[in-house]
């Protein structure tokens, strides 16, 4: 990332990184009487994709510069495509500068589902900095059909299709919800930060979302790991997770082993020593 100065000319407004339902007349007018005064701003974002500098945070400050024939803007310069600009935008303002509307959060998620239809709500959630329960409401107004299978924020490949009624959650939002502890924001908003790639952690889950209690929703993860439904290797991050549970992901992966491999009883022989020590370990004894 560099910051440069651009001339209004080199930064492309037109590409459809503009995620507001529309932008503050008000807010333009007051930053650029401020602009005449000599106030700093902050850079703009663009993303620079070796022909084009794509505008992805900053719009009321390039209008308002714009507006006082300012010919040139501080840019925070991120090497990346139209693509990164407007994951970018979509999550961008949650913190600061004008603050979205509904209708601007609402807007977010309609264009990120429409650029990325394939990818769980959970997802598009962070990047758009909303709620995952907004992203799945409009999802359904829209008339965009889940896919059977849908790409979640670690890039892994899930089961898209809900069972059950209508608006209940995909397996997948139930471990999204369970592993991320059930924080964040209610209603149409939600979210921390400023745009950027999703992060690990959708923050912007809540009980609301029509998943039920923490308790609830850690309880169903359990089970899905031990049905062989979501990846073991998430149960440290489930703090209810109980031995059992550990014990009931490994029988399942057990079971997965080719019984006619010829390692298969030596396999069995090491399981057999492990539990043996760790008994002896613990002064537990034989079972």
């Amino acid at each position: 990332m560099t910051i440069k100065r651009l001339t209004l000319e080199d930064i492309d407004i037109f590409s459809g990184t503009q995620t507001r339902v529309s932008t503050n007349d008000e807010a333009v007018e007051s930053y650029a009487e401020a602009m005449k005064l000599g106030s700093e701003f902050p850079p703009v974002v663009v993303y620079f994709d070796g022909a084009k500098h794509y505008l992805a945070d900053g719009f009321h400050r390039y209008l308002a510069a714009k507006k006082i024939e300012e010919p040139k803007l501080a840019a925070e310069v991120h090497e990346g495509t139209r693509g990164d600009a407007l994951i970018h935008a979509l999550g961008a303002n949650a913190k600061n500068g004008v603050y979205r509307t509904n209708a601007d959060k609402r807007n977010a998620a309609e264009i990120a589902l429409e650029e990325w239809t394939d990818h769980s709500n959970g997802y598009l959630a962070d990047i758009c900095n909303v709620s995952i329960e907004l992203v799945r409401r409009v999802r359904k107004q829209l008339g965009l059909d889940h896919p059977d299978v849908v790409l979640g924020r670690d890039g892994k490949k899930y089961p898209g299709k809900r069972g059950g009624e209508s608006g209940s959650m995909t397996s997948l939002e139930k471990q999204e919800a369970a592993l991320n502890g059930g924080a964040g924001g209610a209603g149409e908003g939600g979210g921390s930060g400023g745009g950027g790639k999703p992060s690990k952690k959708n923050t912007n889950y809540n009980d609301a979302a029509g998943g039920g209690s923490m308790t609830e929703l850690e309880g169903e993860a359990r089970e899905m790991i031990r049905n062989g439904e979501m990846d073991p290797r998430e149960l440290p991050t489930i703090h209810s997770a109980l031995p059992t549970d550990y014990v009931y992901a490994g029988i399942y992966l057990f079971e997965k082993m080719d019984t006619s491999d010829g390692h298969y009883a030596a396999a069995l022989d090491q399981l057999e020593a492990w539990v043996a020590k760790k008994r002896k370990l613990m002064g537990l004894g034989l079972a």
